[in-house]
């Protein structure tokens, strides 16, 4: 499953441009794709709509959906 940084370069958006197009902090992508921070649901589904993909269809997000419907605490 590809991660959010391999779906950005794949569809060759810089930071700035994917941030813009998913109306987010350009930080917000930063830390998600650096694994510092999950981005909440509703954020996840702007940056996943932006690069034309479903949300679990990013490592990252699918990992913290799966963890959140088992009750998991996010890392």
């Amino acid at each position: 499953m590809p991660t959010l940084r391999e779906l950005r370069i794949r569809r060759l958006f810089s930071l700035r441009a994917l941030a813009k197009r998913a109306d987010v902090a350009q930080r917000t992508i930063v830390e998600a794709e650096a694994g510092r921070r999950v981005p909440q649901l509703g954020t996840m589904r702007k940056i996943a709509a932006a690069l034309e993909v479903d949300p679990l269809e990013v490592d990252e997000f699918r990992t913290a959906i799966e963890d959140a419907i088992e009750g998991k605490e996010a890392a």
